[in-house]
């Protein structure tokens, strides 16, 4: 798996902070709704799907039990995070159906024409070779196989000062390109059928309802279970990331693709 970090960035007190927002295993905006608006019309029951970022697990189980996924592999970079993904999955039950792994950056560690389908949820901004990752993606697809993915992008510009407070605030290392840059990227790979949908408008309106989740009389119990500074920080960190989302530099979507038959 290609990306760029060399250590952790997701740390206990920031991951609970993200599961407050989003929910119990999913550390991204929309939970099981935005997954199920990222997937549909793929044909997902039956296949063998790759998670790239996997994170928490709690959307290789809903891969499995609400689509159909014959089988789930998922990975990730951080071992912490695939420890819990692990342990979700065993509680689940679903060892049979659901692999997950830790692997190292670079390519991905699995042989030609691989999946049916690999799937990402708002993790290749942490991949900084967009050409590379999008190559890998093809390579382990069979022929006619899709690339299903929802993830950030940018504007293309360069980033305002609104945009480096956010992310030194956030703390985490994203490398971001406009969706029409992205989408060139991939056709460029090979992949034809290339769609893609910009959220900004979805979630420049589900901010507020974040923003609510971490202040006011949901503070204290905030603080309660991160700690002060974690949870100081997690609010910092969502009303700059409002100000970038509002603003268009930060913007969610959805992005797919084919691999031609």
């Amino acid at each position: 798996m290609t990306d760029g970090n060399c250590h952790d960035e997701y740390g206990d007190a920031f991951v609970a902070g993200l599961e407050w927002m989003w929910g119990e295993g999913f550390l991204s905006p929309g939970g099981a709704e935005e997954v199920a608006r990222i997937v549909a019309g793929a044909p997902l029951a039956g296949a063998r799907v790759l998670d790239v970022g996997c994170g928490l697990g709690a959307i290789d189980l809903l891969l499995v039990e609400r689509f159909g996924a014959a089988h789930v592999t998922g990975v990730d970079v951080e071992a912490p995070l695939v420890a819990r993904a692990a342990a979700r999955v065993e509680a689940a039950g679903l060892e049979d159906r659901i692999s997950v792994h830790k692997v190292s950056p670079g390519p991905f560690p699995f042989e030609d024409g691989a999946f049916d389908i690999v799937f990402s949820k708002d993790s290749m901004i942490h991949i900084p070779d967009k050409p590379a990752l999008y190559a890998e993606v093809h390579r382990v697809l069979v022929p006619g196989g899709w690339m299903v993915v929802g993830d950030w992008f940018g504007n293309g510009l360069e980033p305002t000062p609104a945009m480096r407070e956010w992310l030194d605030a956030v703390g985490l290392t994203f490398t971001l390109e406009s969706i029409e840059a992205s989408a060139g990227l991939v056709e460029a790979c090979g992949f034809t059928g290339v769609e893609w949908c910009d959220r900004n408008a979805w979630y420049a309106e589900a901010m507020a309802e974040e923003i609510a989740t971490l202040s006011g009389e949901n503070y204290p119990r905030l603080v309660e279970r991160l700690g002060a500074d974690a949870a100081a920080q997690r609010l910092e960190s969502s009303t700059k990331k409002k100000a970038v989302v509002d603003g268009g530099e930060l913007r969610p979507g959805h992005l797919r693709a084919r691999k031609p038959p």
